[in-house]
């Protein structure tokens, strides 16, 4: 019983409109409409893919990219499984495939939004890191070939940021490299979807 009231007020907590939705937000609510569908709470999951599609939907309106067009479809995607989710009726498979191709999106977008800013990359492992770690996440949509291509670079990526965190003259020596590793991942996904 705790737990499931615990669950109800983190979704009630997830989907209370923001007028802002910071990434990580729209992650966790991507994750709890995964959990939700799979124990079958129609209510809360069409009330938490409605908040997705609208924090999808700003993001996409919000950003520069190429990226914004492609989050957009998938915002409304997600709205049309929403009421299926009404009646119960919204498949795992759909879901979990809209879900992890806006995870994929997501963490391309904000990569994107960097290296397009033209600034430095040092100081930004962290967010490289957690950006890179959604594409991973999201790889599961893609097929075998594309899947592998796509892990082998982010896995090359990963091992860049890995020396740009080390600062000094290894991490400035592996921006330009890792600019360029990026800018293969970001084309890859755009090239995807």
């Amino acid at each position: 019983m705790f737990k499931l009231l615990r669950s109800g007020l983190l979704v009630l907590g997830l989907f209370a409109v923001q007028s802002s939705f910071a990434q990580g937000d729209l992650i966790k609510l991507l994750d709890s409409a995964t959990s939700l569908q799979a124990k079958g709470d129609k209510e809360n999951l069409s009330k938490v893919l409605t908040s997705a599609a609208s924090g999808i939907e700003e993001e996409a309106k919000s950003t520069k990219s190429a990226f914004g067009g492609k989050l957009l479809n998938q915002a409304g995607l997600l709205k049309k499984l929403i009421p299926l989710a009404q009646k119960g009726l919204a498949q795992k498979g759909a879901l979990e495939k809209i879900i992890n191709t806006v995870k994929m999106l997501l963490g391309a977008n904000k990569i994107s939004n960097l290296l397009g800013s033209g600034s430095s990359l040092i100081g930004q492992a962290a967010s490289l890191k957690s950006n890179l770690g959604l594409i991973q996440t999201g790889m599961s949509v893609l097929s075998g070939g594309e899947g592998q291509k796509l892990g082998s670079l982010v896995t090359t990526a990963l091992g860049s940021v890995g020396k740009l965190e080390k600062g000094g003259i290894t991490g400035k020596a592996a921006e330009p490299v890792l600019k360029s590793q990026l800018g293969g991942i970001t084309e890859m996904v755009k090239g995807l979807f």
